[in-house]
């Protein structure tokens, strides 16, 4: 075999991904799978961004789209996040992405070198950490259990180095639901432009708010230091049509622009067309985030009526629970067994860097997510 790669190695398939695969073979049988894994949205996506699309494509317009997306579009994402952050975010500082996934690689191959190290909070979204190795770089995990899981000036003085380029940030949390503080998030913004670092923060549950307000870290003060992340998936259930987007400084936007033209040259028009519908049509996602705020208080509210306490999320479609003082296995073990005996598939902590916990996506109705947690306590019970 002719050489490839050899930072491939250090890298596996995602555990997210491991179990979703062995549902496979636990769909037929006398129990109904329960798949509680991958962050999908169950609920569709509005109608009203389906029956535009559809009106788009049969106009025939479907050609290349501008490079960097099409501008009324990012206009509409400007214009969104002058009103409700008030940040002043010029169109030109917007790059349209193929999904956050996409914003994140180019993103990480335009500013993150071989040798560099990149700042994260455990539990993180596992995601990252295969495209800062292919970068040549590290990621630094640093462990918030102790600090209400949320990242702190504190723990970054403590990790920081002369290497330290970045610091990669996710809240909403996926997989904690935990949301930043106000305080936290000015200290660190604070911290990362004295020590001139970058803050890539990943906010694609930015909209999924159940308490307080989402702290941005996209503020106008600290717009060169700052990359934020976004996109059209967890926010509209537009998962498949594959669109996000990048916001930075314009300056580095003309780095990024070159990395993601040779990457992808650009998303799909037809995506793009159903995030400009979503954008200006869609942006009251109240009742969705109800939904998901309504599920979370029934699956934290069944466990702790067990005396099972799960991290309470405050964001994001996702309950985060510690299997210390529940069992002895380790969270793999713990997914698989779970999957095997009762037929419901989980997302084992390993994946997000914490072997003692695993993770319960929202992502069905209330009825299956009780009938869920049940199988999940008679299995503790064993």
């Amino acid at each position: 075999m002719l050489k490839i790669n050899p930072d491939l190695d250090k890298i596996e398939i995602s555990a997210i991904r491991k179990i979703a695969e062995a549902c496979k073979e636990h769909q037929n049988g006398e129990k109904e799978l329960i798949n509680l894994t991958i962050g999908e949205p169950d609920i569709p996506a509005p109608k009203e961004i389906i029956d535009g699309t559809i009106e788009y494509i049969k106009t025939g317009k479907l050609g290349y789209p501008q490079l960097g997306g099409i501008v009324e579009l990012r206009e509409e994402i400007s214009k969104f996040y002058k009103e409700k952050y008030k940040v002043d975010v010029s169109p030109d500082e917007i790059i349209v992405t193929v999904g956050s996934t996409e914003g994140l690689s180019t993103v990480i191959k335009t500013v993150i070198l071989p040798g560099d190290e990149v700042i994260t909070a455990l539990p993180f979204y596992p995601g990252y950490e295969p495209l800062i190795v292919l970068a040549g770089a590290k990621l630094i995990k640093v462990d918030t259990s102790k600090t209400e899981f949320q990242l702190t000036v504190e723990s970054l003085k403590r990790n920081l180095t002369e290497k330290t380029k970045a610091i990669i940030l996710n809240y909403p949390s996926n997989p904690s639901g935990v949301i930043i503080s106000k305080k936290n998030r000015d200290e660190i913004l604070k911290f990362a432009k004295s020590n001139n670092l970058y803050i890539i923060s990943d906010e694609v549950y930015s909209e999924i708010i159940f308490e307080n307000e989402h702290n941005s870290f996209l503020t106008n003060d600290y717009r060169d230091n700052v990359i934020l992340i976004n996109g059209f998936s967890k926010s509209h259930s537009l998962t498949g049509w594959r669109i996000g987007y990048i916001i930075s400084s314009t300056k580095l936007r003309n780095s990024l622009i070159k990395v993601h033209q040779y990457t992808v040259t650009a998303p799909s028009i037809i995506s793009q067309r159903g995030a400009l519908i979503a954008s200006k049509k869609c942006r009251d996602i109240s009742e969705v985030v109800d939904v998901y705020k309504e599920r979370a208080r029934v699956v934290c509210d069944k466990l702790e009526a067990r005396g099972v306490y799960p991290i309470k999320p405050k964001g994001a479609i996702y309950i985060f629970l510690s299997l210390d003082e529940i069992t002895d296995l380790s969270s793999l073990e713990f997914a698989k067994k779970l999957l095997e005996e009762e037929k419901v598939a989980v997302v084992p902590g390993i994946a997000f860097g914490m072997d003692n916990y695993i993770r319960i996506s929202l992502v069905k109705d209330k009825d299956i997510l009780s009938e869920g947690v049940e199988r999940i306590l008679k299995f503790l019970k064993k």
